[in-house]
């Protein structure tokens, strides 16, 4: 049975890996993000923040026989600032690229989903009232289970009907 939580926590925990471990070696030069689940409370000029709610969930046709397939997405934010737009710009593309990479090394998400895919929603740069730019992407990681079989509900619900 596919759950929301774990999709989220595995996502959560291996862009944590990918960030504290791999992150310096591979976009050397790069100021490392922090990661949240959620946004922060006092916000950093350099994070990145996997929603602690996941969003668009929905069931389609049986996957396999009697077993719905459920798709949903895992949002993952990032953000950088800095007072040289080419830097928040260069920075925040660098955080992008490092959440595509740890998404499509495994799809499955170590298991907790059959599969998933990231696709960028929005991105840009702007520049705010303290002379500095903040470069900002909305990742979607848009995740499928293909048989959900809720075996334990169906129990309680054929015991409902009788």
């Amino acid at each position: 049975m596919v759950s929301f939580i774990t999709a989220r926590d595995v996502l959560k925990a291996r862009l944590d890996a990918v960030f504290a471990v791999a992150f310096q070696k591979l976009y050397a030069g790069i100021q490392e993000p922090k990661v949240y689940q959620g946004f922060p409370v006092s916000e950093p000029p350099f994070y990145v923040a996997v929603d602690e709610i996941v969003d668009t969930a929905q069931s389609s046709g049986a996957a396999t026989m009697g077993h719905a397939r459920i798709d949903f997405t895992i949002h993952v934010w990032c953000f950088a600032k800095h007072t040289v737009q080419e830097v928040a710009a260069d920075t925040l593309l660098s955080y992008v690229d490092a959440v595509f990479k740890a998404v499509l090394a495994d799809q499955r998400l170590g298991g907790a989903v059959d599969n998933c895919f990231p696709e960028i929603e929005n991105a840009g740069t702007a520049a705010d009232s303290s002379k500095r730019y903040t470069a900002a992407a909305s990742i979607a990681i848009n995740c499928s289970v293909f048989s959900q079989c809720p075996a334990e509900f169906l129990e309680v619900v054929n015991a409902s009907n009788n």
